[in-house]
């Protein structure tokens, strides 16, 4: 199964929890699936499935749920020293991997603008 494991990156030694801040943003993002249907759209998300049956705005909306939820594409794990943001495959959907990758795009921005550097690994 891939996943994207978001982690706090190097940050010079600034003070700061910043892994809250990641959390909020992640959170923020989700509360608004228009964005991540607008960022998919942006590199050209197709806007069904290739079955017909699912459209970009289904798997978008699932982000908009409480992250406790069953399926939910996030997860927030807070574990120790294991902080991190994971995004989990379920399916081999195309369109799914718009929208996962779509909402990164939105995190790895917002987290910018934020002056906070983040670590993504895909596995």
């Amino acid at each position: 199964m891939t996943g994207y494991h978001i982690t706090i990156g190097y940050n010079a030694g600034r003070p700061g929890n910043f892994f809250e801040i990641l959390k909020q943003k992640t959170r923020e993002i989700c509360d608004n699936p228009k964005a991540i249907i607008v960022e998919a759209r942006r590199l050209n998300a197709p806007e069904v499935c290739s079955k017909g049956c699912c459209h970009l705005d289904n798997f978008a909306d699932n982000y908009a749920d409480s992250f406790e939820t069953y399926g939910h594409p996030i997860s927030i794990i807070e574990d120790g020293e294991d902080q991190q943001i994971m995004q989990l495959a379920c399916a081999s959907y195309r369109l799914k991997y718009h929208v996962r990758r779509a909402f990164v795009r939105l995190l790895i921005e917002t987290m910018h603008k934020e002056e906070i550097e983040i670590s993504v690994v895909v596995a």
